[in-house]
């Protein structure tokens, strides 16, 4: 659905201009991304280089975004870098002929919303299940026990029943 902050592109003209269209978008503008993230402050970084593949309108689109999310282990804010290097073919329909090795983008060529292409591949981009690298200070929460460590007074271990049922 295209956006109020960008025009739709025409990317039969760009691909044959060979042009090179670089863009930033704030990341509190991409709705369906917004509630996956910690923090909505920041851009994403967009180049889309255009040509035409075997008679197709194509691009290569790089995508670049510093993203807060929520750690899964410790609950904590985090950052992480997000990075999506595609090749598109733009064509009416996916029965269209695609170039080897580029995704089919289907609908009108001479409207693309580019806003709406990054935003799906920034959501292709994150993690399955958000976590600090290793070695990063990653903590459980206070009240929570390590995995084979006896809990504390007061800790919760929400899985500890688990073992007993698993055995019938």
């Amino acid at each position: 659905m295209p956006t109020a902050r960008e025009p739709l592109l025409d990317a039969v003209v760009q691909a044959a201009q060979g042009a090179v269209v670089e863009r930033e978008f704030p990341l509190a503008g991409f709705v369906r991304l917004r509630d996956r993230l910690a923090e909505t402050g920041g851009v994403a970084h967009v180049r889309l280089a255009m040509g035409t593949v075997d008679a197709v309108p194509a691009g290569a689109l790089d995508v670049r975004a510093g993203v807060t999310l929520v750690c899964q282990r410790c609950l904590q804010p985090m950052p992480h870098d997000l990075r999506a290097d595609s090749r598109l073919a733009f064509v009416m329909q996916e029965s269209d002929r695609v170039p080897a090795g580029h995704e089919a983008i289907t609908g009108d060529p001479k409207r693309v919303d580019l806003a709406g292409l990054v935003e799906d591949e920034l959501l292709l981009a994150l993690p399955a299940i958000a976590r600090h690298a290793p070695g990063a200070d990653c903590r459980l929460p206070a009240d929570v026990a390590p995995a084979g460590e006896p809990a504390a007074p007061g800790m919760r271990r929400p899985f500890a029943g688990l073992k007993d049922l698993l055995k019938h």
